[in-house]
């Protein structure tokens, strides 16, 4: 059992939990369980991190919220004696936009829209996690063909997050050719985005029940493109693990070990990296013999390991399914006068994205959202106690998070 959020609504406390494929709330009283990850969830807007260190010679470097090296605004209160990094506590707020709140009094569609906005790097992951809280609440089935177009969706944007990280790891151990290579290839995954989509970050296609695809001219050229930015990808990464000015920065960088991993509830390549098999996609019919990319080692070394061969079966995975895209498809469904809840999970290239939803009327009347970039923050902060600075970039880039994604 893992806990993915602490609600509190009139005045009473209700826990988010998942099971396996299952996720459910309950009465806080109603659950017998202690999670180590209850205080981090449960003051998730105020900071996250561990307790701050004092002593002789120990003071507050305040990295942030607008610095070199971090590529959104946010502030990182890191306690040091000058050298070795002793605690990390990370103040989000400054991203903090009241999303769940912009969303109450809206129809599912218009929130669909406002949950697109929570990131901008996961905009497909929240639109179908949302979209699929709300098919849940109102009941709704979803066709086979919007399942392989979604599929197809959150499989693009792994790629182009997954190649974003590795090339910020590249940058940050001042390997500029290597670099300039993968920033090319984000570009092309971009592209190829927008031939599937017409949007860069594939916005403005999911819809409650269905999805819009209208680019089905595109196929035989996305699927080239796809094929061609694999192979490059693979020579690409080849050629990195032999550079070992590269891979000395990352491995052994910010350590979290699988026990560690599981108390604070982190999901994604980040827990893959740890040893434990645990995709959400597996759980997904659409999906036929998902091998799951695997690493022992827990470092920024084996994370970013796992976002390469994640990049590779990914390219594999939009083949596969754009072969079986024949037409267009503009499929949607309404939520009039529904009241319910319900609950929508989605694989982003972080973690699991899990929106707890309620409607009543067919208005979106109370939302959750348990975004991964806040279990990856309180990862960062635990894994780099020990290291120096000069590690602050490789830990931080390795595990893919985002301020927006995490203040919502």
């Amino acid at each position: 059992m893992r806990l993915l959020g602490v609600i509190e609504k009139e005045g009473k406390e209700f826990l988010l939990l998942q099971e396996g494929y299952t996720f459910y709330v309950k009465k806080a009283e109603e659950v017998e369980q202690r999670f180590d990850n209850y205080y981090v969830l449960k003051n998730r807007d105020l900071k996250i991190g561990n307790e701050d260190k004092e002593g002789e010679g120990v003071f507050n470097f305040r990295y942030g919220p607008v610095t070199a090296g971090v590529a959104e605004a946010g502030i990182f209160n890191i306690r040091t004696y000058g050298e070795r990094i002793l605690s990390v506590n990370i103040d989000p707020s400054y991203k903090r936009r009241g999303i769940e709140k912009l969303m109450k009094g809206k129809k599912p569609v218009e929130a669909l829209k406002l949950s697109e906005s929570v990131c901008g790097n996961f905009a497909f992951s929240h639109s179908l996690a949302f979209a699929r809280a709300v098919e849940d609440a109102c009941n709704i089935g979803v066709e086979d063909k919007v399942k392989i177009l979604r599929a197809i969706a959150i499989e693009l944007e792994r790629i182009y997050n997954h190649i974003h990280v590795i090339a910020r790891l590249s940058k940050a151990a001042a390997q500029n050719v290597l670099t300039s290579h993968l920033e090319w290839l984000f570009e092309e995954s971009l592209r190829i985005n927008k031939l599937f989509s017409s949007n860069r970050f594939l916005k403005g296609i999911n819809n409650i029940g269905g999805i819009e695809f209208l680019n089905s001219r595109n196929i035989v050229e996305i699927k080239k493109r796809v094929e061609f930015f694999k192979r490059k990808f693979e020579e690409l990464y080849r050629h990195s693990l032999r550079s070992y000015n590269f891979i000395d920065r990352v491995y052994k960088t910010a350590v979290l070990n699988k026990d560690k991993a599981l108390s604070i509830g982190i999901t994604g390549p980040s827990l893959r990296a740890c040893g434990v098999e645990e995709d959400l996609r597996r759980y997904e019919d659409v999906y036929k013999n998902l091998q799951v990319c695997l690493r022992e080692d827990g470092d920024a070394l084996a994370r970013m390991e796992v976002r390469a061969c994640e990049i590779l079966k990914s390219c594999d995975i939009v083949c596969t399914f754009l072969d079986e895209v024949r037409e267009e498809v503009s499929i949607s469904q309404d939520a009039v006068n529904v009241d319910g809840f319900g609950i929508g999970a989605a694989e982003s290239p972080t973690g699991l994205v899990v929106y707890y939803v309620e409607l009543e009327g067919g208005v979106v009347d109370y939302v959750y959202i348990s975004s991964p970039s806040v279990f990856g923050y309180k990862a960062f902060a635990d894994s780099l106690v020990g290291f120096i600075f000069t590690d602050f970039s490789f830990a931080l880039d390795s595990f893919g998070i985002n301020f927006a994604d995490c203040a919502r």
